[in-house]
């Protein structure tokens, strides 16, 4: 049986899903009990060929552009009981599915998500990595690139919404809390990239992100649709 469906969306990443990959498939978790799906969603750069090189990698197409879109796909196509997400420029320790495991243990917990660190370091990058860590363990809120529900929650609850791209892992984490617990788990740190934060496009990316936030909590919607092609 699948323990695991690990499912990463990826646009033009050449340049980091190979380390992706690499973590993914050195996991401690017995390789027959978790799976990995790679959602390409229209690259044009050496994504795919790079990703197919990995026999213990299936990778599938969504035309439809968009994360949320590659998300779906990944989950209509995942077999595990847990879903397991990560993004393309986002590497996870051995031991980042072994932890997922134990929280899930516990048959109350139906979403569970984890910090990271930012690479390279930037001037922000400290402060980020706090304001994630401590948002993270008080609201239990957590990012696309170290989240994780149970399948049985994401059908309960429709799965993830078209309509909501950017922060869609946050409405994924709000709607799941109608099914059960989730848990932050403090210690199961990935590395991300930083490239989002090292122009002064930081501040615009922020302030939408937390509109939309503030938008999902109050009404269930988000403002901001897109938030460009950096997954």
């Amino acid at each position: 049986m699948i323990r695991f469906s690990v499912i990463v969306p990826a646009y033009n990443e050449e340049k980091h899903i190979a380390n992706c990959l690499d973590a993914l498939v050195r996991q401690d978790f017995p390789r027959d009990q978790y799976e990995i799906i790679m959602v390409n969603n229209n690259s044009t750069d050496s994504t795919k060929e790079i990703a197919s090189r990995y026999a213990r990698v299936r990778v599938i197409e969504e035309l439809k552009q968009g994360c949320v879109h590659a998300l779906i796909r990944g989950c209509k196509e995942a077999t595990g009981e847990l879903f397991a997400f990560t993004d393309a420029d986002t590497a996870a320790p051995v031991d980042w599915l072994s932890k997922y495991d134990r929280a899930y243990r516990d048959s109350g917990v139906m979403f569970a998500g984890g910090p990271a660190y930012l690479r390279p370091k930037l001037w922000c990058t400290p402060f980020l990595e706090q304001v994630s860590y401590w948002g993270g363990r008080i609201s239990k809120l957590a990012s696309g690139f170290n989240i994780s529900i149970r399948k049985t929650a994401y059908e309960a609850i429709g799965g993830f919404n078209p309509k909501i791209n950017f922060d869609a892992d946050v409405y994924l984490r709000l709607q799941a809390k109608k099914t059960g617990r989730a848990v932050f788990l403090k210690d199961n740190w990935v590395v991300t990239s930083s490239r989002r934060y090292q122009t002064i496009r930081t501040i615009g990316y922020l302030t939408k992100s937390l509109v939309n936030i503030v938008a999902l909590i109050l009404v269930g919607k988000t403002v901001f649709y897109d938030f460009g092609n950096i997954r």
